[in-house]
């Protein structure tokens, strides 16, 4: 089923005519829980990998701070939480679930990169495809990297008519964070292009401020702050619930 945009409460464009010229067009993904292929589009899917290419690894320092888990820990627990259905754990279930977070001692080898997305250019129109390539695979080490205390990201650009012989068993990270927001379900995306307008931070001064005065007058008891970059302004990113 194809997946949509609502309709925006005004045209935001014809309040204020200054956004006109600053309208740009990017995709929403729509990612939902699937079974994607290395022939499709995804968010958290396999890879189309050749078997001669090696598999990206993260040979970084790590924060130690916590012990790490596996993905099987982490897939685990939303296992438990998803089949709760609003009830309490049985005592078998909190065991488990309590077993996950103990973690693992860190495995000291470089950490097979996790597949976070991958793009054809078929499904995202005005994909900054390089020469040559038609599809984007981003991959990351589901660890916290100083000093932004996020994911250590890689992007690969690659033609996937000569990906040729491909990898079938693709490896997995041994060690990710424990609190595990970095492993991403598999995902099916519903792309749609869509008209953005950028952020209050990136509008002249004063600008902002009146289209907050406006909403604030427009939608009562609707916070001003946040009506317009998450209402009018809601393609910024992909729905994040592909981390869930």
């Amino acid at each position: 089923m194809a997946r949509t945009t609502p309709p925006r409460r005004a045209d935001m464009a014809a309040v204020f005519p200054e956004l006109a010229p600053l309208a740009r067009q990017t995709v929403r993904l729509h990612p939902r829980l699937g079974t994607p292929t290395v022939r499709d589009s995804s968010i958290g899917g396999p890879l189309l990998w050749p078997a001669a290419e090696p598999w990206p690894v993260c040979s970084e320092p790590h924060p130690e701070d916590d012990l790490p888990v596996s993905p099987a820990d982490v897939r685990l627990r939303r296992r438990i939480e998803t089949g709760r259905a609003g009830g309490s754990p049985t005592a078998q279930e909190r065991e488990a679930m309590e077993a996950t977070y103990e973690g693992h001692p860190w495995s000291r080898e470089p950490n097979a990169l996790l597949p976070v997305a991958q793009l054809y250019a078929r499904d995202v129109p005005g994909l900054p495809c390089p020469d040559g390539a038609d599809l984007l695979q981003v991959l990351w080490c589901p660890l916290e990297h100083d000093p932004e205390w996020m994911p250590a990201a890689r992007p690969v650009w690659r033609s996937s008519s000569g990906a040729g012989v491909l990898l079938t068993v693709q490896p997995e990270s041994a060690d990710v964070s424990n609190h595990g927001q970095y492993v991403p379900e598999p995902c099916v995306l519903h792309p749609e292009v869509v008209t953005e307008y950028p952020g209050p931070l990136e509008l002249q001064p004063g600008l902002a401020d009146r289209i907050g005065d406006w909403c604030e007058q427009e939608f009562t008891g609707t916070d001003p702050r946040y009506l317009y970059a998450e209402e009018f302004r809601a393609y910024y990113h992909p729905h994040l619930e592909v981390m869930q």
